[in-house]
């Protein structure tokens, strides 16, 4: 769910929303005619959200199946990706609850031959992505051993001491999922519905356990036209790669149910909730975020937090979003994913906070544009990594990969080392506060005490350089 650039538009696009007094109806006319626009605008998949215990709208937009002409509804079922993954957190925690393990154990209780430099992995490291396992190591329809998927994640390069730092890890998911198996003796799907679905009245959620109708099931699309429906692709059984950490299918209209079931103790108790929100790991360098248990945590300008997670595999996307404390529930799939429809939720939430807010109707992007924000990321990713150190050959690597050919011979390198200098020396102390993105597309990093403005241009090659530095 990481980039630094989705919790921007987070913590900016409502800094000034509060809860406004609304009729439920005149709500439900702004949320439906904001989705009905973007339907207009090629938007494809289903939408729920809820506001003080009640449903303003839960409906589909686009087609589920253009061939036979089948819109997509509110119980039309999708791919919710990594979202998947607060169903293997929660089964853990139910088995914590059960007495069966702790989050604490090492996985040296549960595999063998861990190797010395993995030995202090433990449970919590891998719920919380702190585990130092790689975010994957195999294609999420490619068929593989447990065994075989278990030696190469344990054999796999260990990027950090367990704790230290955050990975967002598929694999470290997978491996939960595989613990799971092992303690309840049960397969994966049925012990997930015995104890989380079943007694939430999800029954239109898992893998291949519910008997969907074929014409509930949500057609992937690209741009370039079918990808095809993902249980029509699991012939040969659910892949290692895939289960735990992704791919489970479901509805708007279920997750809610699992939004509500989560309101009461009685699927997981207020202990497992509470270890489940808690903001146990920044994820990554200045993103202000925190990782729970298969939940991500974000600050809100109103001193509230915000609950969610969001799944794709780049046909399907899902985005679920919870704010616990205000009471605004925001769950969005679509079959025909696109990088601007991270901000659909965003907009959504707009619209319940303050009445005469403006949702952007153009969310769609262009692949240029999709191209162009993942390079910005990535200049902003790297940036604040390897400002922190005081590197001089890290900060001339960078200065060589990301400047543009203007700036990057306005003066020598000595030169372009001494500035990376004195903004370290500034910086270094000081925690990231915010980053938003600038009306003209430029990057405002705000810091403790200072603020970075970095310009950025589009050179020949049509990939996104840094134009100029400036710190306040």
């Amino acid at each position: 769910m990481k980039s630094i650039l989705k919790l921007t538009v987070i913590l900016f696009l409502c800094l000034s929303c509060q809860a406004q007094s609304e009729t439920k109806q005149n709500l439900q006319k702004r949320v439906t005619s904001y989705l009905k626009q973007l339907e207009s605008d090629q938007f494809s998949g289903s939408v729920l959200v809820a506001h003080k215990g009640e449903i303003i709208t839960s409906d589909g937009y686009g087609f589920a199946n253009k061939k036979a002409n089948i819109k997509n509804k509110s119980n039309t079922v999708f791919d919710i990706g990594s979202i998947t993954k607060q169903f293997t957190a929660a089964g853990i925690l139910k088995l914590e609850e059960l007495g069966k393990l702790s989050v604490n154990d090492k996985i040296t209780k549960y595999f063998k031959n861990v190797p010395a430099n993995r030995d202090d992995v433990t449970i919590h490291h891998l719920l919380t992505h702190s585990s130092g396992l790689p975010p994957g190591i195999g294609h999420d329809y490619h068929i593989i051993s447990k065994d075989e998927f278990i030696e190469k994640a344990l054999a796999s390069e260990m990027l950090f001491k367990a704790g230290t730092q955050y990975e967002y890890s598929n694999v470290g998911y997978t491996l939960l999922a595989m613990i799971i198996e092992q303690i309840s003796g049960e397969s994966y799907e049925d012990f997930l519905y015995k104890q989380l679905w079943n007694p939430a009245q999800m029954e239109q959620t898992g893998y291949i356990r519910p008997k969907y109708d074929k014409n509930d099931v949500a057609m992937g699309y690209k741009d370039t036209g079918e990808w095809g429906k993902p249980n029509e692709k699991w012939n040969d059984g659910i892949s290692w790669h895939l289960k735990g950490n992704g791919g489970i299918l479901s509805t708007v209209e279920d997750m809610y149910k699992w939004h509500q079931a989560l309101t009461t103790n009685t699927i997981l108790s207020k202990t497992s909730k509470a270890k489940m929100y808690t903001k146990h790991i920044e994820e990554g360098q200045g993103a202000q975020s925190h990782y729970g248990y298969g939940w991500a945590i974000f600050p809100t300008p109103r001193q509230t937090e915000l609950i969610a997670h969001n799944g794709g595999n780049g046909i399907f996307f899902a985005d679920f979003w919870r704010y616990l404390n205000e009471d605004i529930i925001i769950i969005m799939m679509s079959n025909h994913a696109n990088r601007g429809y991270g901000m659909l939720n965003s907009n959504l939430a707009g619209i319940v906070l303050k009445s005469d807010f403006k949702p952007n109707t153009k969310l769609r992007q262009s692949q240029a544009d999709a191209q162009s924000e993942r390079q910005i990321e990535r200049i902003l990713d790297r940036f604040l990594e390897v400002i922190k150190d005081d590197n001089a050959k890290a900060w001339e690597t960078f200065v060589k990969e990301n400047f543009s050919e203007e700036m990057l011979n306005l003066m020598p390198m000595n030169d372009h080392i001494a500035m990376f200098k004195k903004i370290h020396n500034e910086l270094k102390e000081q925690s990231v506060k915010g980053v938003m993105l600038t009306q003209d597309d430029n990057i405002e990093i705000k810091f403790e005490n200072n603020s970075l403005l970095i310009t950025l241009e589009k050179g020949a090659d049509a990939h996104m350089k840094i134009g100029g530095m400036s710190l306040d």
